[in-house]
């Protein structure tokens, strides 16, 4: 998705694309899933807090984002 989300549902097409960023990202470059994912993830939060009914989605990539940096720093 080139354009900003503008739904509910393509936020949380952008978290489950980040989700498996993380998941797969042993199977090749670690730094460049982890890059992706977070991308992905920051794009969906910011969408999320414009989009009325979507405050639970924010959440939950913020909570992703926090998870994501543990596993840059371990």
């Amino acid at each position: 998705m080139t354009d900003d989300p503008k739904t509910p549902q393509e936020v949380w097409a952008l978290i489950e694309r980040a989700d498996e960023r993380v998941k797969y990202a042993s199977n090749r470059d670690e730094k460049a899933a982890y890059g992706q994912a977070r991308e992905l993830l920051e794009q969906a939060a910011a969408a999320a807090t414009t989009i009325a009914g979507a405050e639970k989605l924010a959440e939950q990539a913020r909570l992703r984002l926090d998870d994501l940096a543990k596993l840059e720093s371990a």
